[in-house]
């Protein structure tokens, strides 16, 4: 195994990469847990990404707010209103848009409220591309290389219809709108890619795109990878920066998965929820070293993921356990490892 000692060039300690999980209304506890990243020296985040509500936070981070902004911005934000059920409400609208698109909701009223946290970012755009959040690189590397580090910002979506885990906007490669226009990576929009990534199965509609004259419905990324901290590890050294991860877990440490039941004979929609959640939430204590090392796992008591009615002490409770889960973390791991192998001093230890 390649060590700190092996790398030609120093560690980068006031920067990060920073992967973040899904969870829903749940998010806010990420943003807690940036604080005190912040507070622990993490100044600036290179490269991004995130899943469903994971894809939200880094997508926002992409654009230029800092963690004091972000919350800021989710404990103003009222999540009643992502529920778009339309008129009718839940039960006459919800079925309604069920039929006619495959979800209660249609989700445009997230988009127009992500379009508007982009407006109010230092990018001032309500509509950006992939193409805005492209970073310099540096000269020494391969062509290889540069293609995979070439944007900032990174979105994991589910494509159901073939069984694709897709890295946005790499992946999009191949794919058209509805109207059979080709999408590109520097062309498609973040909102879409984020929207794509947080179509929660028959909560949200999902976005329908083409690919070799067929439909393809693209779902919430944490169905087949809800949390890819290896995502930014090159396949040698030297080690530039850390890469952590940002994950959620239900209740209260030490971490247990939840236990769900289903009841009959109405046994259909709990067990499928049940297989949702269990690929979304799934945790293996036998995970590699290098994902345990540098992951920041962040309990979030009994708030459920689709709690839209999130109250003032949920949020409250909810990023005050990011911070503190983050600023133990941040005080006392002291080794890094990453998924090649490739080992270095730990926050705790710089």
């Amino acid at each position: 195994m390649a060590t700190a000692d092996a790398q030609a060039a120093p560690l980068e300690t006031d920067s990060a990469d920073g992967v973040f999980e899904g969870g829903g209304v749940k998010g806010i506890a990420l943003v807690g847990a940036l604080e005190a990243a912040d507070e622990a020296g993490i100044k600036r985040w290179v490269n991004i990404a995130g899943t469903s509500a994971g894809a939200i936070i880094a997508s926002l981070l992409a654009v230029g707010h800092t963690p004091s902004q972000l919350r800021g911005i989710l404990e103003a934000t009222n999540y009643a209103k992502f529920a778009d059920y339309g008129w009718g409400g839940k039960y006459l609208g919800g079925a309604r848009n069920a039929l006619r698109g495959r979800g209660l909701c249609r989700g445009k009223a997230f988009t127009d409220w992500l379009a508007q946290r982009f407006s109010e970012s230092p990018l001032g755009k309500p509509d950006p591309t992939f193409a805005d959040v492209q970073r310099e690189l540096p000269p020494d590397l391969t062509e290889e290389e540069r293609a995979r580090a070439r944007y900032r910002l990174r979105v994991i979506a589910s494509d159901v219809s073939e069984g694709r885990m897709l890295v946005l906007p790499d992946d999009i490669e191949g794919y058209q709108d509805e109207e059979g226009r080709p999408l590109t990576a520097d062309s498609l929009p973040i909102a879409r890619a984020v929207r794509m990534s947080m179509s929660f199965p028959y909560f949200f509609e999902p976005v329908t795109l083409r690919r070799d004259g067929q439909p393809h419905l693209i779902v919430d990324g944490g169905l087949l990878s809800n949390f890819p901290v290896f995502l930014f590890d090159g396949d040698k050294p030297p080690l530039r920066r850390w890469t952590f991860g940002f994950r959620l877990f239900s209740g209260s440490p030490p971490e247990r998965p939840p236990y769900r039941r289903v009841s009959r004979p109405l046994w259909q929609l709990p067990l499928a929820k049940a297989m949702f959640f269990a690929a979304t939430e799934a945790w293996d204590q036998r995970l590699s070293k290098a994902t345990l090392v540098r992951t920041i796992r962040i309990p979030t008591g009994d708030v459920p993921t689709l709690k839209f009615t999130l109250s003032d002490m949920d949020r409250d409770m909810l990023r005050r356990s990011g911070h503190s889960a983050a600023e133990q973390f941040f005080g006392t791991q002291r080794h890094y490892m990453n998924h090649v192998g490739v080992e270095a001093a730990g926050p705790a230890a710089v």
